[in-house]
């Protein structure tokens, strides 16, 4: 590899995270999976003539949505909001039954 290829990688896995490469091949597979069945699509299609098309569409999705979980580092990554949520409710929870047991014992 070159010196510009090496940058390109860096760049990119700077502006898209750690799962860069599985979202490139992800969208590979999603584009291939549309060529393919945009070829199957004719006058006297039939569904059948699309099923594994759409299936190849819906893998490289979601190899490419599974690529963005890794995270960027960046504050305004999503990747982690509902773990974030859990944690946050759970230790609400458990300060609103500390205090209400410390009130029944005071009482």
């Amino acid at each position: 590899m070159n010196y510009f290829s090496m940058s390109v990688m860096s760049s990119m896995e700077e502006q898209l995270g750690k799962g860069y490469q599985q979202m490139i091949i992800g969208l590979i597979v999603f584009i291939a999976g549309a060529i393919w069945g945009g070829m199957q699509a004719t006058e006297g299609m039939v569904a059948e003539d699309v099923y594994w098309p759409a299936v190849m569409m819906l893998s490289g999705a979601m190899v490419a949505l599974l690529g963005t979980t890794f995270g960027t580092d960046h504050e305004d990554d999503r990747s982690n909001d509902l773990g974030d949520a859990i944690n946050e409710l759970t230790d609400r929870i458990n300060r609103l039954v500390g205090s209400s047991s410390k009130e029944d014992q005071e009482e």
